[in-house]
């Protein structure tokens, strides 16, 4: 059998069945049940399966000397202690990287001697003969319950290339635009006949656009899933004591937008361990438990989705922060206290830390201003929370996908420009009365509150207006608010997202470009960058 072509479908369910083997290793860890060594047991059992099948020996036979292991554990002919956790942690350690270099373009065996005997060692060790453990008790219920359940008709699925689902998208974002240049034309010419044909053809497109992005949605736990053995190893190597949750594992994003956002999330926990989690001894001292909470939580917010990663460490240090920032010229030698968004600004920096020293973890600048970078890239937003020696919240709010959203379409002087509805509250006319001043700074006045102003015009470089006439955009990022000034609206419609790499030193004020039913560029503003 020519196994190269299957060598990609092989690596896509091995890194699955990887990421299913090292939760389940964690949870063990941590004082889990027989359900645990049962989850490890099957995956494990079917990397040995997929393994001999491709002809992957050292896969094969790595996969097998787990499972015996783990057969004694489930049995409870052995015990489970920190020295069988060390080992089964490094053979699955060894099992990845023969999964790895068994499928690179050219395939090689990893030497795994070592470590197969480490295991056959720690599986030839005998329990007493009158010693039943609780597993093997659980186990033996699990099967007699198992044996009575009536194990549910199976759910239809099917692999598909995630280039496929791209191309789809793809054609589907252009299929947009001719529709939206359809409508304007049969508008235009006024033919009723046209007019209905074009308006049932739209909902057609629609309804063939939703079923697309439904496809294209995957839950968080694919990425999520991924972490706890990261968390579990940077925790030990650092001599802390973490207690790791994932909360909203559901929610689903586009696997365009999931496959990006698992970059900035890694950097966010390891920033967190590093930098915000005591060690426990401090911890005692600061009078906290001395096992620290860190938190990974995704969940839906209208159009968007929030991927919170939250400890109840020290905080992000001002007294670390002020003077680093001082010595590299970032704030006035005179600041004495920052806001939170100038923090966030100084930490996303490229190459500011406060480490005192390099490591593997940290220590060289390039962790907060990656994930900055790579969040407003995707047409999100960042937003930090920190309270010293309680702890930090670091928020990522993302579009549910990066192809198709809703916008607001505005014009300023001869220009247009694409306001993406998940940050437009309401849209008001403006009038002199609005506009007032409060503290030396310009707001708008609307109802019983105040918000800055913002004049797009100025921000994108053209010349000033009288200033007595437009529209008001009112503009939300979590809990704050301003007023942006166009000229005039055009009208709301769905656009078609087109990402774009902006030019060293140019304005970060778009998150990317879009085609109009008139076949005009437009570019699209980055909220982000207003408040």
């Amino acid at each position: 059998m020519d196994t190269g072509r299957y060598a990609k479908l092989f690596l896509s369910e091995s890194r699955e069945n990887l990421s299913e083997i090292n939760n389940a290793l964690v949870e063990l860890e941590r004082g889990g049940s027989i359900t645990a060594i049962d989850r490890l047991f099957r995956a494990v059992h079917t990397m040995k399966g997929m393994g001999g099948a491709m002809g992957y020996t050292t896969v094969s036979e790595l996969s097998h000397e787990l499972e015996t292991l783990l057969d004694r554990l489930r049995t409870g002919s052995l015990n489970v202690t920190a020295v069988i956790m060390d080992t089964l942690f490094a053979g699955v350690d060894a099992l990845e990287q023969a999964v790895e270099l068994a499928t690179a373009a050219t395939p090689t065996q990893l030497d795994v001697t070592e470590v197969l005997a480490r295991i056959r060692a720690a599986s030839s060790e005998e329990l007493p003969q009158t010693f039943t453990t609780e597993f093997a008790i659980m186990a033996v219920a699990k099967n007699e319950e198992e044996a009575r359940a009536p194990v549910a008709k199976a759910a239809r699925h099917i692999r598909i290339d995630a280039r496929r689902l791209d191309a789809l998208m793809n054609l589907m974002g252009e299929l947009v635009i001719a529709r939206d240049r359809i409508a304007q034309i049969a508008e235009r010419v006024g033919d009723e006949a046209l007019v209905e044909a074009t308006l049932r053809a739209s909902q057609i497109v629609a309804t063939l656009q939703n079923e697309i992005l439904n496809s294209r949605m995957v839950p968080v736990w694919q990425v999520f899933d991924r972490f706890p053995r990261v968390v579990r190893d940077t925790a030990r190597s650092l001599g802390k004591e973490v207690e790791f949750k994932i909360e909203g594992k559901e929610i689903e994003l586009d696997r365009s937008m999931l496959d990006e956002m698992g970059e900035p999330v890694l950097h966010l926990l390891r920033n967190s361990l590093d930098h915000g989690i005591e060690t426990p001894a401090e911890r005692k001292k600061a009078g906290k438990p001395p096992t620290a909470t860190l938190t990974l939580t995704a969940e839906r917010d209208r159009a968007t989705v929030l991927i919170r990663v939250t400890d109840d460490g020290r905080g992000i240090d001002q007294a670390k922060v002020l003077p680093r920032a001082k010595k590299l010229g970032i704030i006035d030698a005179g600041t004495t206290k920052l806001s939170e968004d100038e923090l966030v600004r100084i930490i996303s920096r490229p190459g500011f830390s406060t480490a005192d020293k390099v490591t593997d973890i940290s220590g060289r600048g390039v962790g907060f201003d990656i994930v900055a970078n790579k969040v407003r890239a995707l047409g999100g937003s960042l937003e930090v929370h920190t309270d010293s020696g309680l702890g930090t919240n670091v928020s990522m709010r993302l579009p549910l996908t990066l192809a198709i959203t809703r916008a607001l379409i505005a014009r300023v002087d001869k220009e247009v420009y694409a306001i993406p509805l998940t940050h437009v509250l309401e849209t008001f006319a403006l009038s002199q009365p609005m506009l007032q001043e409060v503290k030396g700074k310009e707001v708008v006045a609307i109802r019983d509150d105040v918000f800055p102003a913002i004049w797009l015009r100025e921000r994108v470089g053209l010349a000033a207006s009288s200033k007595t006439g437009g529209q008001v955009v009112l503009v939300e990022l979590a809990d704050r608010r301003a007023a942006l000034i166009v000229d005039e609206f055009i009208g709301q419609q769905e656009i078609v997202v087109k990402q774009f790499d902006s030019v060293n030193g140019s304005r970060t004020l778009f998150s990317g470009a879009t085609i109009l039913g008139d076949g005009a560029p437009a570019l699209i503003v980055d909220a982000s960058t207003l408040l």
